[in-house]
C-alpha cells in the first residue's frame, strides 16, 4: 500500500482515521529509519524565549545562519558546543547559549532510549491571533507520548486529542509526531511537524504554525555550510527545505489535496539573509493530478491557466549587533497564484526586532514592532489596486490555503491587517515575560459583500469588517523537566457574528522525562 493511500484514510471517520494515520507515522519511520546514520533533533516551533536567545547568538555569529526556516536542525548550533567561542562574551549572550544547548541537549546524557513527553493547554477562548508561540488550538488541547533516541534516527509520537472543556466537539490529533535521520548532512523527516516560514514574530505570510500541522515527508539541511565551488560560493551559508503533504480532512471540498513546498534561504553577505518559498497545491477533488506538471507550473495568468493553486514568497532579512543592541529589520512578500513579476496579487508584512541586555545579571530584553497587511494588491506596490479576497483563496481549490478552517498563513486570513507591538524579558533563571498589543482589521466591506454572495473569495475568521485590539500579558516558568505558561488576554471586539469585549485565560504545560 502506498503512503497516499495510507494518508487518504484519513478522511474517512471513526478508527479508520487513527489507523491511517498512524500507518503513516510508522511507514514514514521504517523509510527513514532503515537508511539513517545518526539522529538530529531540532529547535522546534513555538518557544518565543528560545527563539530570542538563537536570534541574539545568531547576530553574534555564534549560531550560524540562515535561521527563519523552522524547525532548525541541531547542526546549526554546533559553535556553541566550542567553549572558546563563548569567550569575552556578555553574560546574556552566553546565558543565552547556555539555554539553547540545554533545551536542545536534554535527555540526551542519561542513557535512555525512550521518554515520556507531552503538553496540557486550556483556555478559555482560543486566541484570535496566533503569533510563533505554543497556543491551545481549542479550550482544550492535550497531547501525550514517547520519544525514542537512538545512533540511528529520533521518533517523537504524541496521541492528543481537541475538544471544548466538557469534551464537545472531540477531535483525534497526532500533531507533533514525527521522525527524523540523518543521511549526510540532508536530515529526512516525516510526521506532523510545525513550520514556520520567514522572519516574522507575530506573523507569517506564506507558513505558520496557525494551522494544525498536516501529515508530510520532507527533506532538509542540518548545517548551512556554504558551497565550495567559486561559482556558487556567493551564495554563504544556505539552506533548503522541500516538502510534500497531504491536506486531508472531511469538511474539504477538495479532497486529499496534495501540497509540495520548497525554500531556500542564504547569507550572501554577513547580516543579509534572503528567503524563497514556493507552495503547490496539485490533485485534490476534481482537478487534474499531475504533480510534476504542477511543480514546474510557474505562470498562472488568465490566458495561461494551470491546474494548480500556487503562492510564493520573498524575504529580505538584515541583523546587526551594535555590542549593546541587536537591530533587525524584515520584510516578507507572498504573490498568490500568478506569475512572478506581472498580477502577482501581493501581500505585504514587515517589521523590527531589538534586542539587548537587561542590567548586568545575565537578563535580557527585546521589543518587534510588526506590521502585516492581507489586502492584495495587483502588482508589486500598487496600492491603489486592491484586489479583494484574492489572498489564500482560488477558484479551481476553492478550500485555499487553509487546513481545518484555519489558513496555513496569517492567522487573520485574507484582506486583513494586523499591527502588533510586543515587549519581552527574560531573567537570569529563565523566566520569560511578555506584553504584547495588536490592533487588528479583519476583513473588508468589499470581501464581505462578496462573501455574501457565496463563491470560493471569502475570510474564514469573520464574516463581516471588524476592528480589534488585543493586549495580552504572559509568563513562561521552566522548572526540571517542565515548561509552565500563562497568558491572560483583553480584546474589546470579537469576529463576527460574536459582539462586545471578553477577558481570556490560556494556561499550559510542557514536560519531558
Amino acid at each position: 500500500m502506498s503512503l497516499a493511500a495510507d494518508a487518504a484514510n484519513l478522511s474517512k471517520p471513526g478508527s479508520r482515521s487513527v489507523l491511517g494515520a498512524l500507518a503513516v507515522l510508522l511507514m514514514a519511520a521504517f523509510t527513514i529509519g532503515t537508511n539513517s546514520a545518526q539522529a538530529a533533533p531540532w529547535a522546534e516551533v513555538g518557544d518565543r524565549s528560545l527563539r530570542n536567545d538563537i536570534e541574539i547568538l545568531h547576530a553574534r555569529g555564534l549560531v550560524s545562519g540562515p535561521i527563519t526556516t523552522w524547525p532548525i536542525p541541531i547542526g546549526f548550533f554546533s559553535a556553541l558546543r566550542d567553549a572558546q567561542s563563548l569567550v569575552g562574551q556578555p553574560e546574556y549572550v552566553q546565558m543565552a547559549a547556555q539555554r539553547v544547548l540545554a533545551r536542545l541537549d536534554t535527555h540526551n546524557d542519561d542513557g535512555k532510549p525512550l521518554h515520556a513527553a507531552g503538553a496540557f493547554r486550556l483556555s478559555s477562548e482560543p486566541n484570535l491571533i496566533r503569533d510563533f508561540g505554543n497556543n491551545a488550538r481549542d479550550e482544550a488541547d492535550v497531547r501525550v507520548g514517547v520519544d525514542y533516541e537512538n545512533d540511528r534516527f529520533t521518533a517523537n509520537l504524541r496521541v492528543g486529542a481537541l475538544s471544548n472543556i466538557d469534551g464537545d466537539g472531540y477531535r483525534f490529533a497526532l500533531d507533533g509526531s514525527y521522525v527524523t535521520a540523518l543521511l549526510g548532512n540532508w536530515q529526512t523527516y516525516g510526521g506532523w511537524v510545525e513550520k514556520w516560514y520567514g522572519p516574522g514574530h507575530t506573523s507569517s505570510l506564506i507558513l505558520s504554525n496557525n494551522a494544525r500541522p498536516y501529515p508530510k515527508i520532507g527533506i532538509t539541511r542540518n548545517s548551512p555550510e556554504a558551497f565550495e565551488t567559486k561559482w556558487l560560493s556567493w551564495l554563504g551559508p544556505w539552506q533548503l527545505d522541500f516538502n510534500v503533504g497531504l491536506l486531508e480532512e472531511d469538511a474539504r471540498v477538495e479532497r486529499n489535496t496534495g501540497l509540495g513546498s520548497l525554500r531556500f534561504t542564504f547569507v550572501p553577505v554577513k547580516g543579509l539573509e534572503i528567503g524563497i518559498t514556493r507552495s503547490v497545491q496539485f490533485c485534490g477533488g476534481g482537478n487534474n493530478c499531475n504533480p510534476l506538471e504542477a511543480a514546474f507550473a510557474i505562470n498562472n495568468t488568465n490566458s495561461d491557466r494551470n491546474n494548480s493553486n500556487d503562492q510564493a514568497s520573498i524575504e529580505l532579512t538584515y541583523v546587526h549587533d551594535f555590542n549593546v543592541v541587536s537591530f533587525s529589520p524584515y520584510v516578507q512578500f507572498l504573490n498568490d497564484d500568478t506569475g512572478p513579476f506581472t498580477h502577482s496579487y501581493t501581500s505585504y508584512l514587515t517589521g523590527l526586532h531589538w534586542t539587548g541586555p537587561w542590567e548586568t545579571n545575565g537578563a535580557q530584553w527585546s521589543l518587534t514592532a510588526e506590521y502585516t497587511d492581507s489586502r492584495a494588491t495587483l502588482d508589486w506596490f500598487t496600492f491603489g489596486k486592491r484586489l479583494p479576497g484574492f489572498a489564500y483563496n482560488n477558484d479551481e481549490y476553492v478550500d485555499g490555503f487553509r487546513y481545518r478552517g484555519r489558513t496555513l498563513g496569517f492567522s487573520l486570513d485574507s484582506d486583513s491587517t494586523l499591527f502588533s507591538l510586543v515587549g519581552g524579558l527574560t531573567d537570569s533563571a529563565g523566566r520569560h515575560y511578555r506584553l504584547a498589543w495588536y490592533n487588528a482589521h479583519i476583513s473588508t466591506t468589499e470581501l464581505a459583500a462578496i462573501q455574501a454572495e457565496g463563491g470560493f473569495r471569502r475570510n474564514t475568521v469573520s464574516a463581516q469588517p471588524v476592528t480589534v485590539d488585543q493586549i495580552e500579558g504572559g509568563i513562561s516558568l521552566p522548572w526540571r523537566n517542565f515548561l509552565f505558561d500563562l497568558s491572560v488576554r483583553w480584546q474589546d471586539e470579537q469576529p463576527f457574528p460574536d459582539r462586545d469585549s471578553a477577558f481570556n485565560v490560556e494556561a499550559g504545560v510542557q514536560f519531558r522525562f
